[in-house]
C-alpha cells in the first residue's frame, strides 16, 4: 500500500514538492491527523508544522494534542520551528499555562520564542506576564522584533499604563522600528502605539507616536482617526480623513466606520450622511452592518428616531443586535418607551442576546418612570441565570490598584473620600453645577436620588486621586462600564478646580 511518505518522495532522496503541499491540503481535512502522520519520517517536520498551524487556525485542540504528542515523541520538540509555533497553537487555543510549559521546555529560545509567549500572555489577558516576559527577554540582550512591541503596547492598554507605554515607545525607537528603513514594521508598531496612548487617554502621546512614524500605512491612519473619534476630536477626524486622501491612501471600511463614529459622537448628522453615501458611491464599499449601526446610533442620538426606523427598515441586510441596540439607545435618552419596546422585540426575535439588551431596555423605561416594566426587563435576566455586570471604576497609585464601586464605604480612606465630595459638591455647586437625577434608573424620592448620584464609582475615584496624588499628576480612571450622562457633566466641573 502506497504511503504519504511513498507519494511525497517517489524516489529515495527526492522531493516532490507539488505533490508535497497537494497532500498537506489533504491532510488537514482529516478527523484524525495521527493516521496520516505517524507515515512520514521525522526529517519532514515542515507537514508536521503545517498540520500544527492549521490546527491553531481552526482551533482544533483535539488534533493539536495528538500533534504535540508525536513531536514530543519524535523529538521534533528540538527544532526552533516547531517549537514556536506550539506555543502559538496552545495561545490561540486559549491555553496560556500550555504555552508557558512548551515554552520552558524549549531547549534554544530565539527572539521568535520569546515573541510568541509575550504575544500568548498579551492575546489571553494576562498584561503583567506579558512585561514580565518581555522584560526577561531584554534582560537576555535579545533585540525584541516587531510582534513583540504591539504585544507590550497592547498589555500596557489593558494596563492603562501610560508610563510603561513611554518607555516601550522608547524601546521602539531604539530598536529601529521607526525608521524609513523599516516600512511594514514602522506602521504595525506606530499603529499599536497610538492605539495604547488612545485607551489611556493621553492623546497627544498618540499623536507624537503618529508623528514620528516617517512612512504611515492604512492601518495607522485609521489608528490616529478611531483616536480621534474616541475623544470626540471632530474636526480633526475630518482633517486627517482628507490628509490621507492627499496622501494617495485610498479609504477602506473601516476607515468609513472611524469617520461614522466621531460624526456620531458629535451630532453631525448632515456630515454623516456625506461620508455614508460617499463611502457607498464613491468608493464603491457595501455598509456592513456596523455601518448600519452607527448610521443609525447617530440619527437616534440626535432624536430622529423615525429616520433611523426606515434606515433600518430600508437596509439591504438584515439588522443584527447591534442595529437594533443603537435605536433602543436613542429610544432611551428621549423616552420614546413605544418605539423602544419595538427595537427590543425585535432584538429578541433574533434568538438569545446579550444581557446588556436586556439592561437598555430596563434603562429606557425607568427613564421614563415606568419602574414595574423595568424590574419585568431585569427578571427575564435574572431568569436566564445572569446579571447586570456591576459597575467599576479603578486608579493606580504606587503600582496598587484601588477599586470603586458606587455608594461604597469600604476603602480604607472611606471618610476622607467623601468628605471631599462633599466639598466637592459645594464648590461645583457655586459655579451652577446641577444634578440631573433622571440617570437615576431606581424608583426612589428626589433626595435620595440626588445623594445617589453623587456618589458613583468614578467620582469616588476621582476624589481619592485628588486627595492622594500629586497635583501636577493626571488623574487617570479606568471603567468597565461608560460614564453616565451627570458624571460626565459633573466631571467637567471637577476639572475647572
Amino acid at each position: 500500500m502506497e504511503t504519504i511518505h511513498d507519494k511525497i518522495y517517489p524516489t529515495k532522496g527526492q522531493l516532490n514538492p507539488l505533490r508535497f503541499w497537494f497532500l498537506v491540503g489533504i491532510v488537514q481535512m482529516l478527523d484524525n491527523v495521527s493516521s496520516a502522520f505517524f507515515a512520514v519520517p521525522c526529517h519532514n517536520y515542515h507537514l508536521i508544522n503545517d498540520l500544527l498551524l492549521s490546527s491553531a487556525r481552526s482551533k482544533s485542540t483535539a488534533k493539536g494534542l495528538q500533534l504535540h504528542g508525536y513531536i514530543v515523541k519524535s523529538g521534533l520538540f528540538l527544532i526552533p520551528l516547531i517549537a514556536n509555533n506550539l506555543i502559538n497553537f496552545y495561545s490561540k487555543s486559549q491555553l496560556p499555562l500550555d504555552s508557558l510549559r512548551a515554552f520552558d521546555e524549549t531547549q534554544q529560545k530565539s527572539a521568535t520564542t520569546w515573541s510568541s509567549i509575550i504575544s500568548c500572555f498579551a492575546q489571553n489577558e494576562l498584561p503583567w506576564k506579558s512585561l514580565d516576559f518581555l522584560r526577561k527577554m531584554m534582560a537576555g540582550n535579545l533585540r525584541p522584533d516587531d510582534r513583540v512591541l504591539p504585544s507590550a503596547t497592547k498589555s500596557c492598554a489593558i494596563l492603562s499604563r501610560s508610563d510603561v507605554g513611554r518607555s516601550v515607545h522608547c524601546l521602539s525607537m531604539k530598536s529601529g522600528y521607526e525608521s524609513d528603513s523599516n516600512f511594514d514594521s514602522s506602521s504595525f508598531v506606530g499603529s499599536s502605539l497610538v492605539s495604547l496612548y488612545s485607551k489611556c487617554g493621553v492623546l497627544e502621546g498618540a499623536y507624537q507616536a503618529f508623528r514620528e512614524t516617517p512612512v504611515k500605512n492604512l492601518g495607522i491612519w485609521n489608528a490616529m482617526l478611531k483616536a480621534c473619534a474616541q475623544h470626540s476630536h471632530v474636526q480633526q477626524v475630518i482633517e486627517l480623513f482628507k490628509k490621507m486622501k492627499r496622501s494617495g491612501l485610498k479609504p477602506n471600511f473601516i476607515t468609513f466606520l472611524n469617520v461614522l463614529n466621531a460624526c456620531s459622537h458629535a451630532g453631525l448628522v448632515d456630515e454623516g450622511r456625506y461620508y455614508f453615501d460617499i463611502m457607498k458611491e464613491e468608493y464603491r464599499i457595501e455598509p456592513t452592518d456596523k455601518h448600519y449601526a452607527s448610521l443609525v446610533d447617530m440619527l437616534a442620538r440626535a432624536g430622529k428616531l423615525q429616520e433611523a426606523l426606515e434606515v433600518i427598515t430600508n437596509m439591504p441586510i438584515d439588522p443584527t443586535e447591534s442595529v437594533w441596540g443603537a435605536l433602543l439607545t436613542g429610544c432611551t435618552l428621549h423616552k420614546n418607551t413605544e418605539l423602544a419596546a419595538f427595537a427590543a422585540d425585535k432584538v429578541f426575535e433574533l434568538g438569545p442576546v446579550s444581557s446588556g439588551m436586556h439592561i437598555s431596555l430596563s434603562n429606557a423605561y425607568a427613564a421614563d418612570g415606568r419602574f414595574e416594566d423595568a424590574a419585568k426587563a431585569r427578571k427575564l435576566l435574572r431568569d436566564r441565570g445572569e446579571k447586570k455586570e456591576t459597575g467599576l471604576s479603578w486608579v493606580e497609585e504606587r503600582n496598587r490598584v484601588h477599586t470603586f464601586a458606587a455608594g461604597e464605604r469600604r476603602h480604607e480612606m472611606s471618610k476622607e473620600i467623601y468628605e471631599k465630595l462633599a466639598e466637592l459638591g459645594e464648590e461645583m455647586e457655586k459655579v451652577g453645577y446641577v444634578a440631573d437625577t433622571s440617570f437615576v434608573l431606581r424608583e426612589v424620592d428626589g433626595d435620595e436620588k440626588n445623594q445617589t448620584i453623587r456618589y458613583h464609582s468614578e467620582r469616588l475615584a476621582i476624589a481619592f486621586g485628588l486627595i492622594t496624588f500629586p497635583a501636577d499628576r493626571p488623574i487617570r480612571v479606568i471603567k468597565n462600564l461608560r460614564v453616565c450622562g451627570d458624571c460626565h457633566n459633573a466631571i467637567k466641573f471637577m476639572s475647572l478646580r
